[in-house]
């Protein structure tokens, strides 16, 4: 029987350990509330969670495509998982060495608001991160350097010095803009960035090859932004959008000096990053239990309004507040309640279903693959980057494509291999599923695949791949006092996941500050802790 948790009224209750969900867990506890924080699961992380090489076997090998915890997570999030081939000993070279990602790729500003927020709850103790090394955009069947800095674009010599020329002057436009008081210059006005961002460059002669440069290796436009091609307005990026990230670009790039450019991974992949979070919300006293099963929502008879939870042995826990992931989701009070008399309230147990919880944008998917390879994309380089803008693949899709290769050195696994992460936000799946084959056909020399080169020995052998298709679904609109996370996007950073967090935390809290500044005492990190990690400035 299950130990009773006590005490048994918080201020919030936080179901799933989700990266959303831990960082509102560690901001609400930095605020002085009361925080119980559960997970059905035995392991950090829900959606973001990193999983071993047997893990993720287990999941290819299954009939529905689901997670190691079937039952926790809901059955539109994986879709289609192309399955894999018998992975030979070469592969996994090292027992059980390597975590892999199925919400990747994803990256971290070294300026942007993960990082901070990380540094404001002193979490640097829990966590490490690796730099990407170098980024690179697809162009003419190779691979080409995308600059991180205006110094880097005067020591790149595959650029010509009119490139350079142009490139420099926009770099200098975008820091002006950066440096602005109010944000405008004289070369833009305040019509020009609400603008297209395609617009304004093209009005500034930037060749074609530079604007896909800034357009998606460093604006990092998740779709197509030719006008004449983009029928979906609100994937047009505006002016105002893309010069916020060039200018976070540009200042990511020289905020860390051990850092070479504007982006860094978490080490051991994004499990750790929802563990510093818990560990944050742990030390400003949440308590969280793990294998917590939940089996309904406490609602008030009269009022409807959330009162508390559920567990599945029948323990009735309350709060004022209620945080949930992306897989609960409540069904009709009246069809599935059970009434308790004395308190005047009905048990509406959650279910997996999307009907409730959450709304399907049928023109928004993201086609993920994970590949296994002994040797590098680029010689001598072990994280970097790669970006695949519209129609530069051989089947000329209009999807943009994103490769993330991580070395031994980000302890995802053993040496001598590299795993690369790819993904592209589409509207169907066989269209993601075309994109990301040739994207791989282009990187990979496979003994079945197509080539686009006919010398395939300067290109790594494909040892071992997985692909799968998620559907977006965006959260309900927040009811009462309980506010629903979201789950892993297809944009390459963590700005849209933190922007979604903090509104969930202004609704439900809209006189407190989100991830206020604490301050840490020594002796509140457990023994050994903080030894064997370092922080997000030692990458």
């Amino acid at each position: 029987m299950e130990e009773r948790i006590e005490p048994s009224t918080y201020d919030v209750i936080v179901l799933g350990t989700g990266l959303p969900e831990s960082v509102l867990a560690a901001s609400i506890a930095a605020c002085g509330k009361s925080v119980l924080h559960l997970d059905c699961t035995g392991f950090y992380g829900a959606h973001w969670t990193s999983l071993s090489f047997p893990q993720i076997s287990s999941f290819a090998s299954s009939s529905n495509g689901h997670l190691p915890c079937p039952e926790y997570f809901p059955h539109h999030q994986i879709l289609s998982p192309r399955m894999p081939s018998a992975p030979d000993d070469s592969v996994d070279s090292d027992g059980n060495s390597g975590f892999q990602q199925l919400a990747g790729p994803k990256l971290a500003f070294c300026a942007g608001p993960l990082i901070d927020s990380l540094l404001r709850l002193q979490a640097e103790h829990h966590v490490k991160f690796t730099a990407v090394e170098s980024s690179y955009i697809w162009r003419d069947h190779v691979l080409a350097a995308v600059p991180a800095s205006r110094a880097e674009i005067f020591q790149d010599r595959s650029l010509s010095l009119p490139d350079k020329r142009f490139l420099m002057r926009f770099f200098k436009l975008v820091t002006d803009y950066a440096e602005s008081p109010n944000g405008t210059v004289a070369e833009l006005s305040t019509s020009d960035l609400e603008r297209p961002f395609v617009e304004i460059l093209q009005r500034q002669n930037l060749p074609p090859y530079i604007r896909d440069i800034i357009l998606y290796a460093i604006a990092l436009a998740d779709q197509d932004q030719d006008q004449e091609q983009a029928s979906d307005a609100r994937r047009v990026l505006r002016a105002k959008e893309g010069f916020a990230t060039l200018a976070l670009y540009l200042a990511s790039g020289s905020r860390f000096p051990t850092a070479p450019g504007p982006f860094l991974y978490p080490m051991y992949g994004q499990g750790d990053l929802t563990q510093a979070f818990c560990r944050c919300a742990a030390v400003c006293g949440a308590l969280q239990i793990l294998r917590m099963q939940v089996s309904g929502f406490l609602i008030d008879k009269e009022t409807k309004d959330y009162k508390g939870i559920e567990t599945a042995s029948g323990q009735h826990l309350y709060s004022g507040k209620l945080i949930t992931g992306p897989s609960f989701c409540l069904r009709s009070v009246s069809s599935t309640s059970t009434e308790d008399r004395d308190n005047g309230e009905e048990t509406a147990h959650h279910s997996f279903s999307e009907s409730t919880s959450t709304t399907t944008d049928s023109a928004n998917k993201v086609a993920r693959c994970i590949c296994i390879t002994d040797q590098s994309l680029q010689p001598g380089v072990s994280t970097l980057l790669v970006i695949f803008p519209p129609r530069c693949l051989h089947i000329r899709t209009a999807l943009v494509v994103r490769a993330l290769q991580l070395g031994s050195r980000s302890e995802i696994c053993p040496d001598g291999k590299y795993v690369v992460q790819l993904s592209t936000v589409c509207s169907n799946s066989t269209a993601g599923d075309e994109a990301l084959q040739a994207a791989v056909d282009a990187l990979f020399h496979s003994e079945s695949g197509e080539s686009q080169v006919t010398d395939t020995n300067s290109k790594p052998k494909l040892l071992w791949s997985l692909c799968y298709v998620q559907t977006m679904t965006t959260p309900w609109a927040n009811w009462g006092d309980v506010g629903m996370c979201c789950m892993p996007d297809g944009t390459l950073d963590y700005r849209t996941m933190m922007a979604q967090t903090e509104t969930v935390f202004h609704e439900l809290f809209p006189e407190q500050e989100f991830l206020p500044r604490v301050v840490v005492a020594a002796n509140n990190v457990e023994d050994g802790e903080a030894d064997d990690v370092d922080g997000v400035n030692s990458v």
